[in-house]
């Protein structure tokens, strides 16, 4: 196992711990990203379009969709998805009424 028999162990398990960690170093830099630009939020590429560049997320989802399920049930979907908009805002967002004025 070691070189040197003559070696006392503490110092055989220093020497061990130290080889670890210089491979574990040399993992560490072959796995890590490059640039560090990787370093940051989010990490995910997929995240990166979507919070970064929404407009064109939005765009390549809408084609996809086009692509998948046609234009005539995109359109279908799309007014379905404003109806239910509308409804939602209108029964939890009730009219305020203004408030009566004490002048009479």
């Amino acid at each position: 196992m070691s070189k040197n028999p003559d070696m006392p162990l503490s110092e055989l398990r220093l020497a061990l711990r130290q080889r670890l960690f210089l491979q574990r170093q040399r993992i560490r830099h072959l796995l890590a990203p490059s640039g560090p630009a990787d370093d940051v939020f989010p990490r995910s590429v997929t995240m990166r379009l979507i919070t970064q560049r929404p407009a064109a997320a939005l765009r390549l989802a809408s084609q996809v969709a086009l692509v998948l399920f046609g234009p005539r049930l995109v359109r279908g979907l799309g007014g379905a998805l404003l109806l239910a908009k509308l409804l939602h805002s209108a029964t939890h967002n009730p009219p305020r009424l203004p408030a009566p004025d004490d002048e009479r």
